[in-house]
């Protein structure tokens, strides 16, 4: 009996030493030597989110600093789900964040607006290098985005456009759009599909396969990837590319952490994102375009708008984007400044 109690207080000593030894490997380190922080994302390491942003920004700063900064990486939600991540990055939990800024209208109300506003962007390379150029001004956006959330942008990722993927219906103007039950991300995209009788859904990625398959939903207002991570290609019949919103994933750092870390690592963190910033967004389209073959190759039919369903889109765009500011003018945000300074930066980049 006690060389039985002997073994369990020793197993139960070792087990201790275990998970202090890793916790005691996965904390911050900061000084002019060294640099440990911990890096969280609620995508997996399998995204193009991770493998084509997270993943070489890593890399390329562990080579500018000759291998001064390490990375403890936290992916698929191991420290919180991703609509925590802004709080858990802003409050320490994390050093180094990874999240869609769609998930926090509340809180990052400007660039949540951009994602959500039809007609914007026309491919991810665009939408990215325009995004990146804006968090260089010293605008509103900066300091109600970021700096009210004690967070500093480091870069931003814009998605390909978000389209109208159906199961049956060909969608060809707004007007096809009534009655039709279609998976959103929330925000103002379900009230731009409201202005236009359609029935936004609001569910998860890992949700929407389901969802298509029992009837729930008619179609899905997806990225060409979005589709292909979310598996749902072989129940889509149909596909219709008015750019309906998009998705800007921000990379950020807790500012606390920020203010300590060398300077020399913080120009090497920022460097690296300049680098790799135009290669993420071609990627991304050239998925996109491989993509977008192969459903059609498989029988799918992407539908090509005429000039005159074209300037319908691009009317009922221009008329919900209108209105949507008027409406919410009262809260003293200035989206139509910022909004107009990211037209502008995109129209550079065409």
């Amino acid at each position: 009996m006690k060389r039985k109690k002997r073994k369990g207080l020793f197993l139960s000593l070792f087990l201790t030493f275990i998970i202090i030894s890793g916790c005691s490997s996965s904390s911050t380190v900061i000084n002019e030597e060294e640099v440990r922080v911990r890096f969280a994302t609620y995508v997996p390491v399998t995204s193009p989110v991770y493998k084509h942003l997270a993943e070489p920004w890593m890399e390329r700063v562990v080579e500018l600093t000759d291998g001064k900064v390490e990375f403890n990486t936290y992916p698929g939600e191991q420290l919180g789900k991703a609509h925590d991540m802004l709080k858990l990055t802003r409050d320490g939990v994390i050093d180094i964040g990874l999240f869609p800024a769609n998930y926090f209208p509340e809180y990052m109300p400007i660039t949540s607006a951009l994602t959500g506003f039809p007609s914007l962007n026309t491919s991810s390379y665009q939408g990215t290098v325009a995004y990146n150029e804006l968090l260089k001004i010293d605008n509103e956006m900066i300091q109600r985005d970021f700096n009210n959330n004690r967070i500093v942008p480091i870069m931003g990722h814009v998605s390909p456009t978000y389209d109208i993927w159906t199961i049956e219906k060909e969608v060809r103007v707004p007007a096809d759009l009534k009655g039709i039950k279609i998976r959103t991300a929330g925000g103002i995209t379900n009230e731009y599909f409201s202005h236009f009788a359609a029935v936004p859904v609001t569910i998860s990625h890992t949700e929407t396969y389901e969802a298509l398959e029992k009837g729930i939903i008619d179609a899905a207002n997806y990225s060409s990837v979005g589709v292909d991570a979310s598996g749902t290609k072989d129940l889509l019949g149909h596909a219709t590319f008015p750019h309906i919103g998009t998705a800007i994933h921000a990379l950020v750092v807790n500012e606390r952490i920020w203010n300590r870390i060398p300077e020399d690592v913080q120009e090497a963190m920022l460097q690296a994102a300049d680098e790799i910033i135009e290669d993420s967004g071609r990627i991304y389209d050239e998925e996109t375009e491989v993509f977008n073959q192969l459903f059609a190759d498989e029988g799918g039919k992407i539908i090509e708008l005429s000039e005159e369903e074209e300037q319908q889109w691009d009317e009922a765009a221009a008329e919900f984007i209108k209105t949507w500011i008027s409406n919410n003018d009262d809260k003293g945000i200035p989206y139509q400044e910022v909004l107009d300074q990211y037209r502008q930066l995109l129209e550079k980049v065409e």
